[in-house]
């Protein structure tokens, strides 16, 4: 097969996938939209921004793909409209099939981001798995930033979102999750965050770093959650995939723990007035990684319970920490009451229109045991 003929066939397949093609299409009649940026426009419109690849014909760069992105944008009053208006810039198709990453400004999220997530569900093109994330600034900035070994910007927020599942700073949101929450309303939203940082080498070139959830009520952000409370909300639900737990033995110094599995159990009852109450069990595995400190730490049944029971408190800190702040923005990140409407489904139908003044009263209640394995760190 040479080279023309295999560029035939690619450009055939991503018209079949994308099913938005008609017709053959040569890769010089197409523009492969790879990140878009969501903003807040003039007069409550919307301005959308996408992130495109520089494409060579065969031959002439060795790669395919040049090192380098270009950027389109275009603003209306809905994102189609934005969309449309944006095609009328450029003598090529947008294919809007390979985008992976949907980037939301917050102050779009602000305006509510339900129109612009059914906006974007009825353009078949995009995938189910497009991961989407929520900035403070702007989305277009996100996506001129620049990360190591990263000539995309959604290749570089994929690889955060993945690292962040490790370190429990964050997990992969996609567009069919946030759907299902709108829809479905078994939950309030969440959405990674993301950050531009400014490069500390003074080249002025920003860096991305992906950290902590924004939290919504319905479909309107009302607050982020950093590092300890998104800790919390994964542990609550039974989702932390990855992190290190840290204790206290001396003055700046720490004893270490993995967490090697995590689970958790939510039980939704009634007390005698027919007020909600939550209470929330979680069972936590954890393998001694580090001991800093001075003085010698002997691993004795007493100091491991001892750890034990310090643990426990931390990670029942955290999960607390996450309930205030979702109280506190009447965000029900964990569905609350879809459990209350289907235990109890009489009594949900009394108090379903005053569940936003039912929610930040109840009561939770967190209980925690962990586990301390492998502690060959000790004598």
């Amino acid at each position: 097969m040479n080279a023309r003929s295999g560029l035939m066939i690619l450009a055939i397949g991503v018209c079949l996938l994308s099913s938005g093609c008609k017709g053959i299409m040569e890769l010089n009649q197409l523009h492969i939209v790879h990140t878009v940026g969501i903003d807040a426009g003039r007069n409550n419109g919307v301005k959308i921004t996408a992130e495109i690849a520089r494409l060579s014909a065969s031959g002439q760069q060795p790669k395919g793909m040049q090192d380098r992105t270009f950027y389109l944008s275009g603003e209306g009053n809905s994102l189609f409209e934005a969309a449309r208006l944006m095609r009328t810039k450029t003598d090529r198709t947008l294919l809007w099939g390979h985008a992976t990453v949907v980037v939301i400004s917050k102050a779009a999220a602000e305006q509510g981001i339900g129109k612009h997530i059914m906006a974007i569900r009825k353009l078949r093109q995009f995938r189910n798995s497009t991961l989407v994330y929520v900035t403070e600034g702007k989305a277009s900035e996100v996506l001129e930033a620049t990360m190591p070994n990263a000539t995309i910007t959604s290749q570089a927020l994929r690889g955060l979102s993945e690292g962040g599942e490790s370190t429990a700073l964050t997990q992969q949101t996609t567009l069919i999750d946030v759907y299902k929450d709108l829809i479905n309303q078994y939950r309030d939203i969440h959405i990674p965050a993301v950050q531009l940082l400014e490069d500390p080498s003074g080249k002025k070139k920003s860096l991305l770093k992906s950290e902590g959830l924004y939290a919504f009520d319905n479909d309107r952000i009302v607050g982020l959650m950093k590092f300890r409370e998104t800790k919390g909300y994964y542990r609550a639900m039974g989702s932390l995939s990855g992190s290190v737990e840290t204790i206290p033995c001396g003055q700046h110094q720490t004893v270490s723990f993995e967490n090697t599995s995590s689970n958790s159990r939510l039980k939704t009852y009634l007390d005698a007035n027919g007020n909600p109450n939550v209470r929330i069990e979680i069972n936590a595995d954890l393998n001694l990684v580090s001991v800093q400190c001075e003085k010698s730490q002997e691993g004795t049944i007493s100091l491991i319970k001892q750890w034990e029971e310090e643990l426990n408190k931390a990670i029942s800190d955290d999960v607390e920490r996450f309930i205030a702040f979702s109280q506190k923005n009447h965000s029900d990140l964990l569905g609350i009451k879809e459990r209350i409407h289907r235990k109890y489904p009489k009594h949900w139908k009394k108090i379903k229109d005053k569940w936003d003044e039912i929610y930040p009263t109840t009561k939770f209640s967190v209980e925690v045991h962990t586990r301390i394995d492998h502690t060959n760190f000790t004598t």
